[in-house]
């Protein structure tokens, strides 16, 4: 008895370790993740640090675009979404991401073959005679490979969330470009405005200049305001060339992302709209799941985790079934109809015992693409909320200056009456004349500036806090 129980028990030991050993590597297989901070750990004050009106916390528009009442603006916007260069290429990247899942996926079901061959033999019998064979084989053979450790529905999660990645990525450039389109749109107005400014600084250069010839022609004004009067119109027609070029560049640049060809010929005009109401900024923990390029950090860091997961699996066995079935027959046309036939069904365990600490390499090197990964979405999250913060800041500084810059163009221009008026009694020199005018349309050109400074900002913010908008069908 003693004997013949031995062998059983010792069987049974074995089976007991090589279980405990299964199942130790399967938790094991299941437990892997190099990630150590999630978006629960990131600790985010109550409000903004630098929210400069009461209300200004209020939930974020979902439709910043609406809030210039703009059709013009709205119809720019539409296009350049459905037609921008750069946005395509980020569909195309989306459409390749998709097809990565379906590859990945492919992988946890089995896959067929079928196989045709046939050859021809010819060999000699004792007589001489030269005897030829003929031979043709149909097979169809699969493999399936039993998704043991999770390590195919791992590599399928890391491309679903490459897809996500991906998908994310394109809405923050649709937002990107948007963006973009708004502003340059507000730059061509600018310009417009600037360009305005620039005729009648000239218009005014030529008639001072007009006035200071004639009264020099009756001995009235020295030769010196004559030249000063010269010299003051070339470089309003010097600054006038100057803007018209400035205003065909900024055309281009909206035409480029508008698809069309840059020619710097479109028709905008108009005054810069100067929104009243400030822009609600929200709570910064909503930050983490509103902004778009967050979402695609956050994603990636977890596509690189799944492919770390992928990396450690690979060194535990794999489990592969794999059979076959055929037909073989003297004439091809009777292949298919009832020759000599075969099938066949092995499964087969593969474990990978020494490959020169390739395997343990590439789990150490996902495991430093996950920590770079978790390090660029860090280091995003926090810029992100420097951009909102430094944005809010900037909007105060900005409603500042343009008061104080409103009230400077009104003196400016009280000035410069005052000083034409004194030049014609005689009391000041043509030079207080020239200044004043400087002074004046400096001020003006300021103002428009400061405009368009306030709703790129405006702009800038609603990106920063990852407001969305819709376009006009």
């Amino acid at each position: 008895m003693y004997e013949t129980g031995l062998p059983t028990c010792f069987a049974a030991m074995v089976r007991g370790v090589v279980l405990s050993g299964v199942i130790a590597l399967l938790a094991a297989g299941c437990a892997v993740s190099g990630i150590e901070t999630t978006p629960d750990e990131i600790e985010t004050p109550d409000a903004w640090a630098r929210v400069g009106q009461p209300g200004d916390s209020g939930e974020v528009d979902t439709n910043w675009l609406a809030s210039f009442a703009d059709p013009r603006l709205g119809k720019l916007v539409a296009e350049s979404v459905a037609g921008n260069f750069a946005l395509e290429q980020e569909r195309q990247r989306l459409n390749a991401a998709r097809q990565s899942v379906v590859v990945a996926r492919s992988s946890r079901l089995p896959t067929f073959d079928l196989t045709l061959d046939g050859s021809r033999r010819g060999t000699e019998d004792s007589t001489g005679d030269r005897v030829t064979t003929e031979t043709f084989n149909a097979e169809i053979g699969g493999r399936f490979e039993i998704d043991l450790w999770m390590k195919l529905s791992k590599a399928q999660q890391a491309a679903e969330l490459s897809l996500a990645a991906q998908g994310a990525r394109l809405n923050a450039a649709e937002r990107d470009i948007a963006i973009a389109t708004a502003g340059q749109y507000f730059d061509v107005l600018e310009a417009t405005l600037l360009l305005d400014v620039a005729r009648r600084r000239l218009e005014v250069a030529i008639a001072g200049h007009d006035i200071v010839a004639s009264g020099y022609r009756q001995g009235l004004n020295e030769a010196l305001d004559l030249y000063l009067a010269r010299d003051q119109i070339e470089r309003e027609r010097a600054n006038l060339a100057q803007q018209e070029q400035s205003r065909l560049e900024a055309i281009a640049a909206l035409q480029l992302s508008l698809a069309r060809y840059p020619d710097g010929d479109i028709d905008i005009d108009g005054e810069l709209p100067v929104p009243a109401e400030p822009i609600p900024t929200g709570l910064p923990s909503e930050l983490l799941t509103r902004r778009p390029d967050i979402q695609e950090a956050w994603f990636n860091l977890l596509a690189a985790d799944a492919e770390l997961a992928v990396a450690h699996k690979a060194r535990f066995p794999s489990l592969l079934l794999v059979g076959s079935s055929g037909e073989s027959s003297d004439e091809f046309s009777e292949l298919l109809s009832g020759g000599a036939s075969g099938w066949s069904l092995a499964l087969g365990l593969t474990q990978p015992l020494f490959a020169g600490g390739r395997l343990a390499a590439l789990e150490e090197q996902k495991l430093a693409e996950v920590r770079a990964a978790e390090q660029n979405w860090l280091g995003l999250v926090y810029r992100a909320f420097a951009e909102v913060e430094n944005a809010i800041s900037r909007a105060v500084s900005l409603d500042r200056r343009y008061e104080a810059l409103l009230e400077a163009e009104k003196n400016s221009r009280a000035a410069l009456e005052l000083a034409l008026d004194q030049y014609g009694r005689g009391l000041v020199t043509y030079t207080t004349v020239l200044v004043s005018q400087r002074q004046a349309f400096d001020a003006a050109a300021t103002v428009v500036q400061l405009k368009n400074q306030r709703l790129q900002n405006r702009l800038a913010l609603n990106l920063a806090l990852g407001g969305n908008f819709a376009v006009v069908n």
